[in-house]
């Protein structure tokens, strides 16, 4: 087997008790009896290697989708089969975490989404509700997950259509 399925499957294993902040290249490392040139061989930091984790456990089925809202019901879906790793996962807001990333994916989408509707896309007042917007999917994901997941994913995507801002939404 390659190495990087050993780190994904550690770094996974980790994530279940221990926030990503928490967690060190060192102690990756250690668990599987590698060095760290072994490490960096494969991956830049620990970010690097949760994106590669979330891309190949949790994002890999939602390749195709073209809206926003199910890209959010999709991942609900992966994000219901192991809910401690990913909460762990969203707690840093480190600039290269992956919560920076899941929050890019959905910015990009509901963008698209917009254009295709010959919305605006630019725009100080956009770029701000946008921001609110992937931040709130964020928030309401990070409940749910932490809640247990026990409100279905369309009811989560309905609650985060209720709260964001309606003339982003729907002007």
């Amino acid at each position: 087997m390659k190495i990087e399925f050993f780190l994904e499957n550690t770094l996974m294993d980790l994530l279940k008790d221990k926030s990503i902040d928490s967690i060190h290249v060192k102690d990756i490392i250690a668990e599987l009896g590698i060095c760290k040139g072994t490490f960096y061989k494969y991956y830049q930091d620990k970010y690097d290697l949760v994106v590669h984790v979330f891309d190949n456990k949790f994002f890999h089925q939602l390749d195709g989708v073209t809206s926003w809202q199910e890209f959010v019901v999709g991942s609900l879906t992966a994000f219901r089969r192991h809910p401690e790793v990913v909460y762990n996962a969203l707690l840093s807001t480190d600039i290269n975490s992956i919560s920076h990333y899941y929050e890019a994916r959905i910015k990009k989408l509901f963008l698209e989404n917009r254009a295709e509707r010959k919305l605006d896309v630019e725009g100080q007042e956009i770029e701000y509700a946008v921001n609110i917007l992937t931040r709130l999917v964020r928030e309401t994901v990070m409940v749910w997950l932490k809640g247990g997941c026990v409100e279905t994913d369309e009811e989560v995507l309905r609650i985060v259509k209720r709260l964001m801002p309606y003339n982003i939404y729907e002007p």
